[in-house]
């Protein structure tokens, strides 16, 4: 059976896996997480003072859960670049649909957000404790780390086409980041279970609730920077013809 990728998708997929750039940042994200993973086992190994290591597995995830979307939406926002991926006002001159170019994106993101999320996997093998009821809620932890890292990513490629000014970029972006992160931990109940890192512990936990219903904003924002894209690139491409 023949798998039919989006092209942007295939594109993008193909510059990231040739880029050295590409591979010294997997190096960084792993080596960043490994020395946490390091620091977080036992104390008779001589580490850390001792902790409830189920405790060290959520302190993890949520440093994983910061990488995971600073890195996804850093590439799509053009703070990272990479070599010979087409960035969207290069797309907008191809003939792929705005909505093709925008769902290209996206699938760009949730690819690489999830091979973050694969590539950390040996590390949270070795800081798992030995029981067998933490594997499901890494499980249901580390798969919501990939729509959670959508938003932004988004958001990043829709800034990559409607702001030119690289400074404007970088300070929208990073107020999209600080405003998911740090401001929704300000929230009242239960609209603070909109936070990524109160649904991954709740994923993590498996609270009973309505934390998967919690993701749903979330893929709202992503869908909202999907139609964002679509409507820069057919914009620019108005422009163009007049």
């Amino acid at each position: 059976m023949r798998i039919h990728l989006n092209p942007v998708t295939r594109g993008d997929l193909r510059s990231r896996l040739a880029s050295p750039k590409i591979l010294w940042v997997l190096r960084l994200y792993v080596a960043v997480l490994g020395l946490l993973a390091i620091l977080s086992l036992p104390p008779e190994g001589g580490r850390l003072p001792p902790l409830q290591e189920a405790d060290l597995v959520q302190v993890f995830l949520f440093f994983q859960l910061g990488w995971v979307a600073y890195l996804t939406s850093a590439l799509a926002v053009g703070e990272i670049a990479v070599e010979g991926e087409k960035a969207v006002e290069d797309l907008a001159v191809t003939s792929f649909s705005p909505w093709t170019i925008a769902l290209g994106k996206l699938w760009t993101s949730m690819f690489f957000a999830g091979g973050l999320v694969v590539l950390a996997l040996p590390l949270l093998v070795l800081i798992t404790p030995p029981n067998a009821g933490a594997i499901p809620g890494i499980v249901r932890s580390v798969v919501v780390m990939v729509p959670l890292a959508a938003p932004l990513a988004m958001l990043g490629t829709w800034l990559g086409a409607a702001v030119p000014s690289d400074l404007m970029r970088t300070v929208l972006h990073w107020s999209f980041f600080l405003g998911l992160f740090a401001a929704t931990r300000s929230l009242a109940e239960p609209l603070v279970l909109l936070n990524p890192l109160r649904i991954v512990a709740a994923a993590y936990r498996g609270a009973p609730g309505a934390w998967p219903l919690a993701l749903a904003p979330h893929l709202g924002i992503a869908a909202l920077g999907c139609a964002l894209t679509s409507r820069a690139v057919a914009a620019w491409r108005r422009a163009a013809t007049v």
